[in-house]
């Protein structure tokens, strides 16, 4: 998926040409990535291959209608299902409810206005970009939570032989020599360091040895 607003990429599903060419003009206008599908089954084909971030479909369409490609790609992708907007000229509170129940995140009854269109549409990318944010904040938390558990547990393992200053915190190793906390981790971690965090830290490698 794209990484801001202004490249976002949508997908219209729509049977009708004419509408559909309207639309697509109108959103490109606006700066939007788009492609256009005339069926559910092109829906399908388009949101796997090309990952758009939003999907404005039509409901009532032959073969695949928008409510089952919905329904489809919600139960399919789960998390990485992109952002689902149904246009329909169905406008009874039963269809809207029925709608947001199979997975449609926003409806629309056709016809409607292009602001409030627009305005949906930006909601809606708003929306992904915040979850996008949220899932990279958990990624980057989750691994220093494995970074923190590995340093943990190699204070563990030489906690039992070594001697630690009660002053300044520095560590005696085996042979009598005294090392600040982060040199001696590095020494004696059994990680392995690329050369350039090693040459960040100073020169310090694995073995002991200057880079």
């Amino acid at each position: 998926m794209s990484s801001s607003i202004n490249d976002a990429k949508l997908l219209i599903v729509e049977d009708d040409v004419f509408f559909q060419r309207v639309l697509q003009k109108r959103l490109e206008t606006e700066g939007y990535r788009v492609m256009v599908a005339g069926d559910g089954r092109e829906g399908m084909k388009a949101i796997v291959g090309w990952e758009p971030d939003l999907v404005l479909s039509d409901w009532m369409m032959p073969e695949v209608d928008g409510l089952e490609l919905c329904q489809s790609v919600k139960t399919g992708l789960r998390e990485a299902a992109p952002y689902f907007i149904l246009l329909t000229a169905k406008g009874e509170v039963s269809d809207k409810l029925l709608g947001l129940q199979t997975g449609a995140d926003d409806y629309l009854v056709k016809p409607c206005d292009h602001n409030e269109l627009l305005a949906r549409i930006r909601a809606g990318l708003r929306i992904v970009r915040l979850t996008q944010q949220l899932r990279a904040s958990v990624g980057e938390l989750e691994m220093a939570n494995a970074e923190l558990s590995s340093t943990r547990d190699t204070l563990d393992r030489i906690r039992t032989g070594a001697t630690i200053c009660h002053y300044c915190r520095r560590i005696q190793d085996e042979h009598g020599d005294w090392h600040e906390l982060e040199s001696y981790l590095m020494i004696r971690d059994e990680r392995a360091a690329c050369p350039e965090c090693a040459a960040a830290a100073g020169g310090i490698v694995r073995d002991g040895t200057s880079g």
